[in-house]
Formats: structure tokens, sequence, C-alpha cells
């Protein structure tokens, strides 16, 4: 598995729809933590936060594939 470095615009998205999540919550009113917002997005909730945390530099290909394919549907 090749490595991808994590684009800014990316990163903040992502951070900002986590944010979002976690204060209103989803279509169905409820207020997510961080392992149900990881599962939405297919990914465990360490992999999230090893991707929102700014120290990490490149995750694993498809994982990054996972994230930018869920910020693109949910537009």
């Amino acid at each position: 598995m090749s490595l991808v470095e994590i684009e800014p615009e990316v990163r903040r998205e992502l951070a900002k729809r986590v944010k979002y999540l976690k204060r209103y919550g989803d279509k169905h009113n409820r207020k997510l933590p961080d392992t149900m917002i990881a599962r939405k997005i297919k990914i465990t909730a360490p992999t999230l936060a090893k991707f929102l945390d700014k120290q990490t530099v490149t995750v694993h290909q498809d994982t990054y594939c996972k994230v930018v394919e869920w910020l693109e549907k949910d537009k």
C-alpha cells in the first residue's frame, strides 16, 4: 500500500464536517461521537483521529480515497 500526503484543504473540510456532526448532528438530529462519524466514512476511529491530527502528514491511499469520496458525496 502506498502512502499519500494529506492536502490541507481536505483536512480542513473534514475537520469542519466532523465538528458540525458533533455539535448539531446528522439528518436525524443525532449528535454523533467520533466512532459513529468514522463508521459513516467507513474507517476506524483511531484512523479518523490520525487524519485530523496536524502532526500526521501521510495516510494510506485507500483511507484517503474513502475520506475524499465521503466529502464529495455529502456536498
